[in-house]
């Protein structure tokens, strides 16, 4: 368990680093001499790179040992995190950032299958959960808390706090985590795009997640202009989301259903808050109970997704993980576009039933999973 917990705090270290800048935004700018527009490109350009590469990556350190990966990948946050700290110059900071979405890709593809490994005794989704439970935090706590260290100490000192955490997961790695010896060391990309059920995880992964951050993104600007909430009641709003969504993922792991069934209901439940919301635009206090469904919905689309990939391709778990991978960065990345252009365009309700359009088509394209797509069989 001790190792599930020390894997949980490198997710929530990796998912603090990718975000970092949202919650940096105009301390960054002021400190690079940019705008804040190009400081959100290392946020978005780093989800499109994660998108393109973790695929291709994964498969090319499929022979690596998982104990030395692992650790390498938080030696790279956290050194990458540490340089942050201290540059000076926009260009320098977005090719650390590029280093950093390079790594990002692959660690998300694997670790899911290390918890499995670390805990073959208990339920996939129970062990994945304790693995993802990192994210859920990062969510809730971590963003606020790099926020209020770089407004009370300074942004680069926020980027160092980070790295320094990185490095200490590292430290903790290389002792707690026994040799895992790569299960696949020959994963030919070819092969494995033309498996319907890979490419099926991906669409459907890049469809849900599209969904839930065409609204996520603009999370502040919705809870302004539907639900007229005061600007000191959002930090309390946005805290309400996460720490239900920690007790999301907790119950997410461990549901006596299917990660595919999973996704079902946490698709049509993020339609559903976002009627809550609508309707928080005539009884504002139902933004509350939006909160709250969404908060949870957050937490199993972060989780179910992965534990869906390795129940559909069981012998191919980091390959099937990293299509999801693939999935999940385009479908943050769209869902930002998406949102911004219908949230400029048409204005808030417009985000929402775009969001729940696209949840719609989501289910559709799950449902019809079920008849056409079958378990990818073992590579040999």
């Amino acid at each position: 368990m001790v190792r599930l917990v020390m894997l949980s705090v490198g997710a929530f270290i990796w998912l603090v680093t990718e975000v970092m800048p949202i919650g940096l935004l105009t301390d960054i700018a002021q400190g690079l001499h940019v705008s804040p527009a190009q400081v959100g490109l290392l946020v978005t350009g780093y989800a499109w790179l994660v998108a393109l590469s973790a695929i291709p990556l994964t498969l090319l350190t499929s022979g690596v040992d998982r104990r030395t990966l692992v650790a390498g990948l938080l030696l790279l946050a956290g050194s990458v995190d540490v340089a942050c700290a201290f540059v000076t110059n926009y260009a320098v900071m977005a090719v650390l950032r590029i280093l950093l979405a390079l790594g990002h890709g692959v660690f998300w593809s694997v670790i899911a299958g290390v918890a499995v490994r670390l805990a073959p005794d208990i339920p996939v989704a129970r062990a994945t959960g304790w693995a993802f439970t990192g994210v859920a935090v990062g969510f809730a706590g971590g963003i606020p808390l790099v926020s209020a260290i770089g407004h009370w100490l300074g942004w680069r000192v926020a980027f160092a706090v980070c790295g320094a955490g990185a490095l200490g997961v590292f430290a903790a790695a290389l002792v707690l985590l026994p040799p895992m010896p790569a299960q696949r060391r020959h994963m030919n990309i070819r092969h494995l795009l033309r498996q319907p059920v890979l490419v099926y995880i991906a669409v459907l992964t890049m469809l849900v997640i599209t969904a839930h951050f065409t609204a996520y993104t603009y999370i502040i600007p919705l809870l302004q202009g539907i639900a007229h909430s005061p600007g000191q009641l959002i930090p309390v709003l946005l805290l309400v989301y996460g720490v239900v969504g920690i007790g999301g993922n907790w119950v997410g792991g461990r549901l006596p259903c299917s990660a595919g069934r999973l996704i079902g209901v946490a698709t049509a439940a993020l339609v559903a808050s976002h009627a809550v919301m609508a309707a928080a635009g005539w009884l504002p206090g139902l933004v509350w109970v939006d909160m709250v469904v969404w908060g949870i919905v957050s937490a199993l689309l972060n989780l179910a997704p992965q534990n869906y990939a390795m129940e559909l391709a069981p012998h191919e778990r980091e390959a099937a993980c990293s299509f999801s991978v693939t999935g999940f960065n385009a479908g943050i990345g769209a869902g930002a576009l998406c949102g911004g252009v219908v949230l400029g365009a048409s204005g808030a309700y417009a985000v929402l039933a775009w969001s729940a359009g696209l949840a719609i088509l989501a289910l559709g394209v799950l449902w019809a999973g079920r008849f056409v797509v079958r378990p990818a069989p073992q590579t040999r």
